[in-house]
C-alpha cells in the first residue's frame, strides 16, 4: 500500500515538472534571441558618424545664417549737405551752415534663405526721417541793370532783409537765422550681400513723402513734396556705415506775419484790413539736392 502512494506521488510530481521546465526553457530561449550579438562593420560604423557630422555642420551653418540675418531693424544718424534752389520766380540759392539727420527703419526681406547662399532681396521701410539744416543764401540772380534785386515778395524768408517791414529781428535787434526742417516716411527695395562672416553690404533706393518747414524771424513756409534718396552701405553685425544721394522738390507756402505797414496809421487789432495787411501768403517750390553720411545701428 505504502508502494503504491510513493508511486502515485511521485508520479505527480513528475506531471508538474514537465511544464516548469519546458516554459523556462522558452523564457531562456526567447530571451537569447533578443541579444543582437552580431557586430557591425567599421565602414558602416564611420558612414554613421560621418552622416552625423554633417547633420551638426549642417545645423551650425543654419543657426549662423541667422545670426548674420536677423538684424533688420536700423537706425541712422549722420550729417547732410543739402542745395537749394528756388525753381520758380528770381533765380535764388541757398548753402548749409550745418545738418544732421536721423532716421529709423525696418528691413523685410522677400524669401528666408539667401540666394547663393548670399544674397537677399527686401523692402526698406519707415515712419521716421527727422531733418534739421540751418540754411545761407548764396546766391541770387540780378533782374535789372542796376544790380538790385526786384523784390517779388518773397524777401523776407531767405535774405533777412524785410525792406522796412517790422518783425521780430527789427524789434530786438536779433537775426536768428533761416532754418529748415523736414519730416519724411521712407519705403523702397534694396539688396543686401553677405560675402564674408558677418559683413553685409547693401545697395537701396527711397521713396519719401515729405512735410518740410522753413523759419526766419518772424516769417514761416510750409510744403509738401516727393524726395528720392539711393545709397549703399556695409554693415558688420550692430555697425553699418553708409552714403546716400537725396534729390527732390517741395511746394512751399509762405506766411508772413508782418505785412507793409501804414506809416500814417497805427496798428489796430480791431481793423480787419489792417490784420490782413499783416498776414500775407505767398507760393513757390524749392530743389534740393545733396549727400547724406551717417552710422547706423542694426537691431
Amino acid at each position: 500500500m505504502r508502494k503504491i502512494f510513493k508511486t502515485i506521488i511521485v508520479a505527480s510530481l513528475a506531471t508538474l515538472a514537465m511544464p516548469l521546465s519546458a516554459s523556462t526553457m522558452q523564457t531562456y530561449t526567447a530571451s537569447s534571441d533578443s541579444i543582437d550579438t552580431t557586430v557591425e562593420p567599421a565602414d558602416t560604423l564611420r558612414e554613421k558618424l560621418a552622416q552625423m557630422e554633417t547633420r551638426m555642420a549642417s545645423m551650425e551653418q543654419e543657426q549662423e545664417m541667422q545670426k548674420t540675418w536677423k538684424r533688420r531693424k536700423y537706425w541712422k544718424i549722420g550729417i547732410t549737405s543739402p542745395n537749394l534752389e528756388r525753381t520758380d520766380g528770381e533765380e535764388m540759392k541757398w548753402k548749409t551752415n550745418g545738418s544732421f539727420f536721423i532716421q529709423k527703419g525696418r528691413t523685410s526681406y522677400l524669401h528666408s534663405k539667401p540666394i547663393a547662399g548670399m544674397i537677399k532681396f527686401g523692402i526698406d521701410y519707415g515712419f521716421l526721417d527727422f531733418t534739421y539744416s540751418k540754411l545761407e543764401l548764396k546766391e541770387v540772380a540780378y533782374s535789372n541793370e542796376s544790380g538790385t534785386r526786384a523784390s517779388d515778395g518773397f524777401d523776407d524768408i531767405v535774405s533777412g532783409d524785410p525792406d522796412g517791414d517790422i518783425g521780430i529781428s527789427e524789434l530786438t535787434g536779433i537775426d536768428l537765422g533761416m532754418h529748415k526742417i523736414d519730416y519724411s516716411l521712407h519705403v523702397g527695395p534694396s539688396i543686401s550681400v553677405n560675402p564674408w562672416n558677418k559683413l553685409i553690404a547693401s545697395a537701396y533706393f527711397h521713396v519719401m513723402p515729405t512735410a518740410s518747414c522753413v523759419i526766419q524771424n518772424d516769417n514761416f513756409s510750409y510744403g509738401f513734396g516727393c524726395m528720392m534718396a539711393a545709397g549703399v552701405s556695409v554693415a558688420y553685425k550692430a555697425i553699418s556705415l553708409g552714403v546716400e544721394g537725396v534729390w527732390g522738390k517741395v511746394k512751399y507756402t509762405q506766411t508772413d506775419f508782418s505785412g507793409d505797414e501804414d506809416e500814417d496809421n497805427d496798428y489796430d487789432s480791431s481793423d480787419e484790413e489792417d490784420n490782413a495787411s499783416y498776414f500775407n501768403t505767398e507760393k513757390f517750390t524749392l530743389k534740393q539736392s545733396g549727400i547724406r553720411a551717417y552710422i547706423a545701428f542694426r537691431l
